[in-house]
């Protein structure tokens, strides 16, 4: 046994929260369920109005974690509040509606930051579900390029982990209400270094109450104020450019993604209650072109 393994460092799992009752306990389950031996989880509950913080008080008693519920300035804010509660090297960001993929998803990201001491940021690909587990289609994510990140954002949040000294020097700005996460990639892509694991860690959760969903226009322009901030200048135009990752990255991803999903129906150890469509309608949902809003029933 090495010295990782016998002295695994501490996993900071940090979820915030706002009247997620539906789905909260399936995230805890899918943390709680990982085979990795050193894990910390800290929910921030914003005040729910629902049955959340009387979910949170049943399962501290059945899982290990630790919540605070109180109101705050939102998402980015209950982040930021948990990110300053983490004891961990390393840490993830799971929102309460989403969940880990499988009970390997936390041991192969520490895993991958171990064998790899000079990154800093690890991130892997992710599958979107629907509201009760259906798996919709696999996302694969491309390798980290700058540039490339400033004209989309590739990275999906609960598909990250990072080491402590990123949080220790950034926190997210509390002033974005949608594309908090995309400008922190943006930001600490500065000075710290990403790295691409081609193994799926995280399941997104879709549905039409989601909060992206419903404020869809405004996420847009958060965006655009965020690629604006960190533009630099170039020969080829933005929409040049995201046309040219399509075809060049994005279709041989989406293929590839076609080939995972139908691979995924012989596996056993989801972190949640995975289902699958049919074989022709997950043809049709991998395929599909266009925003994850086409995915909605």
């Amino acid at each position: 046994m090495n010295q990782v393994d016998a002295n695994p460092p501490l996993v900071s799992v940090v979820t915030p929260t706002y009247n997620q009752g539906p789905f909260i306990e399936e995230a805890i389950r899918s943390v709680h369920c990982q085979d990795y031996p050193r894990i910390e989880h800290i929910i921030v509950d914003g005040g729910s109005s629902d049955d959340t913080r009387q979910i949170l008080s049943r399962c501290e008693t059945t899982f290990s974690i630790r919540w605070l519920s109180e109101p705050d300035k939102g998402q980015a804010a209950a982040v930021n509040k948990g990110f300053a509660l983490a004891r961990g090297d390393v840490i993830g960001w799971l929102n309460s509606d989403d969940v880990y993929f499988d009970t390997r998803a936390v041991a192969r990201a520490a895993a991958a930051l171990a064998e790899n001491p000079q990154v800093d940021i690890i991130y892997g690909d992710i599958v979107f579900i629907g509201q009760n587990g259906r798996i919709l289609r696999v996302q694969c994510a491309p390798g980290y390029r700058a540039s490339r990140l400033r004209r989309g954002c590739f990275i999906h949040q609960p598909a990250v982990f990072l080491r402590r000294r990123v949080i220790e020097k950034h926190r997210l700005d509390e002033e974005l209400s949608y594309a908090m996460d995309y400008e922190f990639w943006l930001r600490v892509g500065g000075e710290f270094s990403f790295m691409h694991l081609p193994v799926i860690l995280a399941a997104d959760r879709h549905y039409p109450g989601r909060k992206m969903v419903l404020g869809w226009d405004r996420l847009l322009r958060e965006r655009t104020l965020v690629q604006a901030r960190f533009s630099s200048r170039s020969w080829r135009s933005p929409s040049l450019g995201r046309a040219v990752d399509r075809l060049v990255s994005g279709v041989p991803r989406r293929l590839k993604g076609l080939f995972r999903f139908q691979a995924l129906r012989k596996k056993t150890d989801f972190a949640f209650g995975a289902t699958f469509p049919s074989i022709l309608k997950m043809i049709d949902l991998q395929l599909c072109r266009g925003s994850i809003r086409r995915l909605l029933p």
